[in-house]
């Protein structure tokens, strides 16, 4: 068995310890506590957004894209919903009313 110097165990041991450190911190962004205030969140995000290459950059950003008008669509969708009901329940209502104020005359 071959001893280790004392000075290569710490400096070793220096290493692993700056090592996740550094790992620890990448996690960090992604806390994020109900209390605390959301302009920091988004300060971090942005950070970490900076931090990654540009072809990551550029792929978040169709991902992005393409949620948001997903999103959107739905939101369209569900908005257009509402006003065919609304349109459907007035026509029922006025055909309903029509008929009843025809049979009591």
């Amino acid at each position: 068995m071959s001893q280790q110097n004392p000075q290569d165990g710490e400096q070793h041991l220096k290493d692993l310890e700056a090592e996740i450190n550094q790992e620890s911190e990448l996690f960090s962004v992604w806390s994020f506590k109900a209390n605390e205030n959301p302009k920091s969140f988004l300060v971090r995000l942005k950070q970490w957004y900076n931090k990654l290459a540009i072809y990551t950059k550029i792929g978040l950003a169709i991902v992005a894209i393409i949620v948001a008008l997903s999103l959107l669509n739905s939101i369209l969708r569900l908005v257009t919903s509402v006003i065919m009901l609304g349109i459907l329940g007035s026509i029922l209502f006025v055909l309903y009313k029509a008929l009843f104020k025809n049979k009591s005359s």
